[in-house]
């Protein structure tokens, strides 16, 4: 058993009240250091697209009872989007009688989710950011980065001064103008390997937060199956597993392989439609497109003659062929039919 550190104790006291313990009785403060252990405060789930990384997440909230503020990064959020500014709101003049325009600090996901850990030490809030890795994190955490350093009590190694207009909201909040992270304020982010080249994060920002892959599921892909038509149904699982050795072997890498999830069958089925708009666009656009001619895609099939050819997306949506192209294309992928898979 590890030894409880006088920090974590504060922690646990802060963490996990009365009200809390009644809803998880079991939770003493061995078992809290463990799960600081085992739940860091800050962390990463990677993996290909489709692998479950966002319900791993809400599992967990699930679980453990968190108040959750969630925000999504992407090429264009920065910093003012990330913590607030002051932007135009529209206020009602009753003396006037009119609508007017005014100008109000106006906080988002980070600086609301810290407000409310703040004040309700006695509760735990999440902050999850999904898809991380899609926005410039250095632009968009700024100074806040030094923040991420937190000690044995949970709380941040280094306090920051909040810039003047977030230190007036914070002050208004009745806070200290000083940004220091609690121990009851969690940041857990989730990023698709396909996209790591958006924004490469440097070594330094990776090192401040605790990183899980979650790995493909084929044994749940395999409940799933892709209906191309009546007589021509396949299995899922053994599609996602024929395709991602492929992929491996062209690209050398296991960043863009299709995850269990990648798409979201309806009553364990997808249709010709997802598959071919979702799925085979993907492999085309994002992983084949540029082996056309050279013998490494896998988009190539056998015609009425026998004789084997290539084809690009833009033919499955010709009258006809892709009945003409997809069972040929499975079957040339070694993705037998559903029912033969059934009877082997």
């Amino acid at each position: 058993m590890n030894t409880l550190k006088i920090g974590c104790k504060e922690a646990y006291q802060i963490v996990f009240t009365d009200t809390l313990d009644k809803k998880h009785p079991f939770i003493t403060e061995q078992i809290f250091f463990d799960f600081l252990t085992d739940f860091p405060l800050q962390k990463i789930f990677y993996g290909p697209p489709g692998t479950g990384k966002s319900t791993k997440v809400n599992k967990l909230i699930e679980d453990y009872g968190f108040e959750v503020v969630r925000t999504t990064f992407h090429p264009d959020i920065d910093y003012q989007s990330f913590v607030g500014g002051y932007k135009p709101v529209v206020v009602r003049n009753d003396k006037l009688d009119k609508d007017e325009i005014t100008y109000e600090y106006v906080p988002q996901a980070f600086t609301k989710v810290y407000i409310k850990a703040c004040q309700n030490p006695e509760k735990r809030y999440l902050l999850i950011i999904e898809e991380i890795n899609r926005g410039n994190c250095a632009q968009i955490f700024g100074d806040l980065f030094q923040c991420l350093d937190r000690n044995d009590a949970g709380y941040s190694e280094y306090e920051i001064d909040a810039e003047a207009d977030l230190a007036k909201h914070l002050e208004l909040k009745g806070l200290k103008s000083e940004i220091k992270l609690p121990p009851n304020l969690f940041i857990y982010a989730t990023m698709n390997t396909s996209d790591q080249s958006l924004f490469p994060m440097d070594s330094a920002f990776k090192r401040r937060w605790d990183w899980e892959y979650v790995p493909i599921d084929y044994a749940k892909a395999r409940e799933f199956s892709i209906t191309v038509s009546e007589e021509h149904r396949y299995n899922w699982g053994l599609f996602i597993e024929k395709v991602n050795k492929q992929i491996v072997d062209v690209t050398g890498s296991e960043d863009k392989q299709l995850g269990t999830f990648f798409v979201k069958p309806v009553a364990g089925v997808i249709s010709l439609e997802v598959f071919k708009s979702k799925v085979l666009f993907y492999l085309w656009s994002e992983v084949f497109k540029n082996q056309l001619k050279t013998g490494d895609t896998i988009f190539h099939y056998d015609k009425e003659d026998g004789t084997s050819d290539e084809f690009t997306f833009a033919d499955l949506f010709e009258p006809g062929r892709d009945m003409d192209i997809l069972p040929s294309f499975m079957q040339k992928l070694g993705v037998d039919l559903l029912d033969h898979v059934a009877a082997v």
